[in-house]
């Protein structure tokens, strides 16, 4: 799923996150993505992820590396891709049985 993005059947109608995000937090960070480093954007951030802008085209479920100033380098998975922004959840991968 290159840069695919899963469609929606209807508009989000509330907000479900068990978090709020935080903008203004850190404005940019550096994006460990397939054996190069790029400097991001970050949108808004969480304990759980962030949401980056990006010309790159990671894939749904790829493992990233990000690191914001002042703070050690970090895991992360791709969780969704749209419009030039990029949803990273920090830590863990989920994994569907089937």
């Amino acid at each position: 799923m290159a840069g695919a993005m899963i469609p929606r059947a209807e508009p989000r109608r509330a907000d479900n996150r068990c978090e709020p995000r935080l903008a203004g937090v850190a404005n940019a960070a550096l994006l460990h993505f397939r054996g190069e480093d790029h400097s991001v954007a970050v949108a808004n951030l969480s304990s759980r992820g962030a949401m980056i802008e990006t010309a790159l085209q990671p894939r749904i479920g790829e493992r990233v590396l990000i690191q914001f100033p002042e703070c050690s380098r970090m895991e992360g998975y791709v969780r969704w891709v749209r419009d030039g922004r990029v949803g990273v959840n920090f830590g863990y991968v989920m994994t569907l049985v089937g």
